[in-house]
């Protein structure tokens, strides 16, 4: 909406994101999660002196991994996706392994304590039963090792209204066309994300959020002020609207 009534306000130009992907601004919040948990792979690999092997569940074309390469990360990246084409350029990015398999298809080709570190970023919430995927993690993770998990975040009363009204006066917001289509089909206030990780044996060390106002190509994001005014305002209020980043601990087989 506010595109068609300002369309001077958005930006026709290509830019370098964050000094690693093509954008239509330069600090484009829909990249902001990126280094942000760029930025928590860096603090681990720090704390273990020594590279760190990671899961990118979702993996897409492997952008976090042109991410990790800004702050000098030493990382080994595992990727998961059910798009061939990403993972080619994920691999040719770099990437140790590239599997093809869709998240819900239980288990993960990898064996027990695998990794040091998981990324599960925007993928919970296209789970019927996300729990049984944090398991999964749970299992290839090592004791202590590092849960990356982000998602849209909302206040429960309209995540109630989301749940059990929308889907009473919008048949394509019901869960079976949702499942279908792979789209949302959970959805999460902070509580309970925090409440769902620890019931699978994971420990919120910080929660983030991503932004405060954005939209595809607005003029705002190409100056670094706004996206660190929408970064203090995600790190004050984490639960309150957009997506959430959450840096979690394992703490062992629930």
């Amino acid at each position: 909406m506010l595109k068609k009534i300002f369309p001077f306000l958005f930006s026709k130009k290509t830019y370098l994101a964050f000094g690693c992907e093509e954008s239509r601004t330069r600090y484009g919040l829909e990249k902001a999660r990126y280094p942000l948990m760029a930025s928590y792979l860096h603090e681990e690999a720090l704390k273990k002196q020594k590279p760190i092997r990671i899961l990118d569940v979702g993996c897409r074309d492997g952008n976090m991994l042109l991410n990790c390469r800004q702050n000098g990360t030493p990382v080994e990246f595992h990727g998961l996706d059910i798009t061939k084409k990403d993972l080619e350029t994920a691999l040719d990015r770099g990437y140790a392994s590239a599997t093809r398999q869709d998240v819900r298809d239980l288990p993960f080709p990898y064996g027990a304590a695998f990794f040091d570190a998981v990324i599960c970023s925007h993928i919970l919430e296209h789970l019927e039963h996300p729990g049984e995927v944090l398991k999964e993690l749970g299992r290839v993770m090592k004791k202590g090792g590092l849960l990356i998990v982000g998602v849209p975040i909302g206040l429960l009363p309209a995540i109630l209204w989301r749940r059990h009204i929308t889907p009473l006066y919008n048949p394509h917001k019901r869960k079976a066309v949702l499942l279908e289509r792979f789209e949302h089909v959970s959805f999460f206030s902070l509580p309970e994300l925090k409440r769902l990780l620890e019931k699978h044996g994971f420990i919120a060390e910080e929660a983030r959020g991503n932004y405060f106002i954005r939209s595809r190509g607005f003029i705002l994001e190409n100056y670094k002020w706004w996206y660190d005014f929408n970064q203090w305002y995600g790190k004050l209020f984490p639960g309150v609207g957009g997506h959430v980043t959450v840096k979690a601990r394992y703490s062992g087989a629930s």
